[in-house]
């Protein structure tokens, strides 16, 4: 499906979703961070924004005027449509819109979507050859198919949240939200996928991401463990320290923290590199077993070593020149401002009609024959493209475009 008028340019120059246009029933951050990824691609984002507030992300922290550096960063690029979707008529707008989109993208709560003749059933018949990408908390079948959910009962459900925290403390879930995060690049590839399959057979589907799936399917060896040691092994916190992997782990610096990771055939170079070549054949540490069982008289060794050095700096430069993979733990402001991710396109400026310029996240994925873009994209205010995405996609004319704000089906920043 071609989308006319935009991003024209010769081939050559087209980003990598030229030419398909996205519906974005999405709301907070699982599903904006998805479809935020498929417009810095090129695709043409049209985010439908539930009257009057629009998304409620516009509340959340940090905010300036009438939107958030919340909803700046997972909405940038997209043109913003406000539609009262709890009129019978603002909800045939937006199918009306379905039915003109390659992919429509939704992360509702169970039977918000089929209560208003939006779901996938529904939108279907319209258009075949659309794909519908879903996002929910449990998904659409099992036994907690039923239940509401957010980013934290994905952490807790997942198993993810039991291996995270101190050996001896709590539970604790981590400091960014994985979960949405886990779930919106996991749908971002399945609709380009799915994408894929359509353009090889003509035929939409519907793809479906949960917040708990994603976490549980990346347990690199507490389920499989588990199963193969039939039940006698299972994988627990462990803090600073990484359990298996003994002395991989979190270490105090003469400045801040360090973090090592200290494979078997690391094991040698790093008590080479400490000064302790005998350390490699002590019976406490000769094993990867025996290092599991010690680990906490190893951690204590090496601490000990890195307070011999002045400066995290030197201890890095040490290990680095040994062939030890190690890296300073850089606080979320630190990581902003370091040169590599500047270099690699991942700390963005973008301009925002509330803030100003501010600094966002950036795509974690470069592509050879893809244009980088030139202009950061513009973050939308609310209802700003109502008459030009209602003009351009179903070619309503003035008169009835008027009519439907006058009725409150449409709605703007300023109503």
């Amino acid at each position: 499906m071609t989308v006319q008028g935009r991003n024209e340019a010769p081939y050559c120059r087209q980003m990598l979703l030229h030419g398909v246009r996205v519906l974005d029933l999405t709301q907070y951050l699982s599903g904006p961070s998805a479809t935020r990824m498929l417009a810095e691609l090129g695709a043409d984002v049209i985010k439908v924004e539930y009257g009057p507030r629009g998304d409620p992300s516009r509340t959340l922290p940090f905010v300036a005027g009438d939107s958030s550096s919340y909803y700046t960063q997972q909405n940038r690029g997209k043109r913003s449509v406000c539609i009262d979707l709890s009129s019978t008529q603002g909800c045939g707008l937006v199918r009306e819109l379905a039915g003109k989109c390659d992919v429509i993208v939704e992360n509702f709560g169970p039977g918000v979507l089929e209560r208003r003749g939006l779901a996938w059933e529904h939108l279907k018949s319209d258009n075949e050859s659309a794909i519908m990408a879903s996002i929910s908390a449990f998904g659409k079948t099992g036994p907690l198919s039923h239940l509401q959910g957010f980013d934290l009962m994905g952490q807790a459900l997942s198993g993810m949240m039991h291996l995270t925290g101190d050996r001896d403390g709590p539970p604790q879930f981590t400091g960014s939200p994985i979960a949405d995060c886990a779930a919106g690049f996991m749908l971002f590839g399945a609709i380009g996928h799915a994408l894929f399959h359509r353009e090889r057979t003509g035929e939409g589907q519907h793809v479906e991401v949960t917040l708990v799936d994603p976490l549980f399917a990346m347990h690199s060896i507490a389920v499989q463990g588990h199963s193969a040691t039939s039940g006698e092994w299972s994988q627990e916190r462990s803090g600073r320290q990484f359990s298996i992997v003994v002395p991989s782990g979190t270490y105090q610096g003469p400045e801040g923290w360090i973090v090592l990771q200290v494979l078997e055939p690391q094991w040698p170079r790093l008590c080479e590199a400490m000064g302790q070549e005998a350390l490699a054949t002590d019976s406490r540490f000769s094993s990867a077993e025996a290092r599991i069982a010690n680990a906490d008289e190893l951690l204590a060794l090496v601490e000990k070593w890195m307070q011999t050095f002045e400066s995290d700096a030197s201890i890095l430069n040490h290990l680095e020149a040994n062939r030890i993979p190690a890296a300073p733990v850089l606080s979320p402001e630190q990581a902003m401002r370091h040169p590599h991710f500047v270099e690699r396109g991942m700390v963005r400026t973008v301009n925002d009609p509330s803030f100003g310029d501010i600094t966002v996240t950036g795509l974690p994925a470069r592509f050879s024959s893809a244009p980088q873009s030139e202009n950061e994209p513009a973050v939308p205010v609310l209802g700003e493209h109502n008459r030009e995405v209602l003009r351009e996609v179903l070619s309503l004319p003035e008169a009835e475009i008027a009519e439907l704000a006058n009725n409150g089906v449409l709605m703007t920043q300023e109503k």
